[in-house]
């Protein structure tokens, strides 16, 4: 282990504690602030583990939250998805690739949603997937914080299902 993984790692843990804040929240705004700022910390983590697809999708995030928090109709979510799917053709290191990718495309239909409960729905699946793209860039932090973000996210339903 190098000094460049153990700070990846440690980037990691701060990601991932911000970003499963956001499962608890229930007003739109907040989660998308504080998505990009825990999107910036995730940049920084792929990029020092070089997985330059995760990278792009974080980069597309960032857009994503600041474009969605001034608007939100479907020509903003079909500019995000197109996109994505540009940054996704140009970003692409192997099949892993399409982990990152499937997550980036339903987290960012998630929160274009009006309801924080199928917000709170996908980030199940986004979890599972981004567990997957983890193993396969072995950031082991990442797998174990996502599994956490995939507990976080299903408690998040559920409450929201009783509310």
């Amino acid at each position: 282990m190098n000094i460049v993984y153990i700070i990846s790692q440690i980037l990691v843990v701060i990601y991932y504690l911000v970003y499963t804040s956001t499962y608890s929240l229930k007003d739109k705004e907040k989660i998308l602030i504080i998505g990009i700022i825990a999107t910036i910390i995730s940049s920084l983590s792929y990029l020092l583990l070089g997985a330059y697809t995760g990278v792009a999708m974080c980069i597309i995030a960032i857009i994503r939250n600041i474009y969605f928090y001034k608007s939100k109709n479907i020509s903003s979510l079909l500019i995000i998805l197109a996109i994505t799917i540009i940054a996704s053709i140009l970003s692409y290191q192997n099949i892993y690739s399409i982990f990152t990718i499937s997550a980036t495309i339903i987290y960012t239909y998630g929160l274009w949603q009006a309801k924080n409960k199928t917000y709170k729905l996908l980030g199940i699946s986004v979890n599972l997937l981004m567990i997957i793209y983890n193993i396969s860039i072995k950031s082991i932090m990442g797998v174990i914080f996502m599994s956490l973000a995939l507990i976080t996210s299903v408690i998040g339903y559920i409450k929201e299902g009783k509310r």
